[in-house]
């Protein structure tokens, strides 16, 4: 496979301040009137909307030096604004719902809308990088990191699908395995990209026999095996799966928190390679997530300042008792790695 010349690049960054008392006043409102059937506590856990601890200039920072190569930077929110953040950036779009989420959806907490429906968005480019606000990267990369011939980078890995049920991201995944496999012969269309599930060069002998293994057991294509990443996407895919499953999307939107019936962005993943449109990679070679729970933290500590991987996901939940104290520790980890104000900071 030759490489041909990176297309446009955009980065996509959904950002909410859960510190905002009116933005919490209209959730807390809709939390009591609409329909919470299927949304368990820790889909709308208060770490889904926790503020990021002065992270966020770090995001910019990191982006800046280390892929100056991005088009441009999609900036999402409901209308919020870091006082800081320098609106008229040229590389920087400031993006509210209501520019290209249907106002039948609005207004809505819900990340998978906000994500599932940014093929709407008319100055997104083909080729874009959704990130979350947790995300960051730690090593420079160029385009070929997250495409290569035109297609997303994605883990290519046939591991038996994951325990499902016990929580809503379980069931959610669940979800988009449903659909992927009631629409794709998963098996055929393995098969039919056999260079890529089983590429040695790219995968390793290792995971290729694990990967072999696997597609022989289980006729199925698995969907939650992308990791907690920056992941690669194709807005004409995104478009595509509205068209082939407008009523699981539609479903999805109408929910304004998450909830157990919903699909997410990994079944935008799955599409793609189920198709053939994509490249393989190992998960090692992708970037690490990380929780960040007390005991974890001094490790985290030191693996960011080794910029020990490509990127990383700092991981919050409902288990990370002592937010402000992880929320510091990575700050000052953070300005010793980008000391240097970003030219999207204003101060």
């Amino acid at each position: 496979m030759t490489n041909t010349p990176s297309p446009p690049i955009d980065f996509v960054i959904p950002w909410v301040d859960g510190n905002d008392p009116a933005w919490n006043e209209e959730r807390k409102k809709f939390e009591q009137t609409s329909d919470r059937t299927g949304t368990s506590v820790e889909a709308n856990a208060e770490c889904r909307y926790r503020v990021d601890e002065g992270w966020l200039r770090y995001w910019f920072r990191a982006v800046e030096q280390l892929t100056p190569w991005v088009r441009k930077i999609h900036f999402i929110t409901c209308g919020q604004k870091p006082d800081w953040l320098d609106g008229s950036h040229p590389k920087l779009n400031l993006v509210h719902h209501q520019d290209y989420i249907p106002a039948e959806y609005l207004p809505t907490f819900n990340s998978n809308t906000i994500e599932l429906n940014l093929h709407r968005l008319d100055a997104l480019a083909e080729h874009f990088v959704l990130y979350n606000d947790d995300v960051f990267p730690l090593q420079p990369t160029d385009p070929s990191f997250f495409f290569r011939d035109g297609v997303p980078v994605l883990l290519t890995d046939l591991r038996y699908t994951a325990r499902v049920g016990y929580n809503n991201w379980s069931r959610i995944l669940f979800n988009d395995y449903c659909v992927l496999n009631n629409r794709f012969d998963a098996r055929r269309h393995i098969w039919a990209n056999r260079g890529k599930w089983f590429n040695i060069k790219a995968l390793g002998i290792k995971k290729v026999r694990q990967n072999l293994l696997c597609f022989l057991a289980n006729k199925a294509m698995p969907v939650d095996t992308y990791g907690h990443m920056a992941l690669p996407h194709l807005k004409s895919t995104l478009a595509a799966l509205w068209e082939a499953e407008g009523e699981v999307m539609d479903r999805t939107c109408r929910h304004r928190f998450r909830n157990d019936e919903q699909v997410n962005q990994y079944l935008l993943c799955a599409w793609d390679q189920a198709a053939g449109r994509f490249f393989p990679v190992r998960g090692d070679r992708l970037g690490k997530m990380v929780t960040l729970r007390p005991e974890y933290l001094d490790t985290i500590r030191e693996d960011l300042l080794n910029r020990k991987y490509p990127q990383v996901c700092l991981n919050d939940n409902p288990d990370n008792v002592d937010p402000e104290v992880s929320g510091e520790m990575v700050r000052k980890a953070f300005e010793t790695l980008f000391p240097a104000k970003s030219s999207f900071e204003l101060y």
